[in-house]
């Protein structure tokens, strides 16, 4: 294992915890904002912009 896989094997329950804490704030903001909020709906979306974002990096670094 390299110096690299243990950085981020020690940052992968932070990286983790800051997705989450992410698609969070977007659900509090999508509920303070829209007062019919569908939040299962609403969660869907937001990790599907997510994981758009995350093709989007894949694709760019490739």
């Amino acid at each position: 294992m390299t110096a690299q896989d243990k950085e981020l094997e020690q940052l992968h329950d932070t990286i983790i915890d800051d997705v989450e804490s992410l698609v969070s704030k977007y659900m509090s903001i999508v509920g303070w904002d829209v007062p019919e909020n569908d939040e299962d709906e609403a969660q869907r979306k937001i990790l599907n912009i997510v994981k758009e974002a995350i093709k989007d990096i894949e694709n760019k670094n490739s």
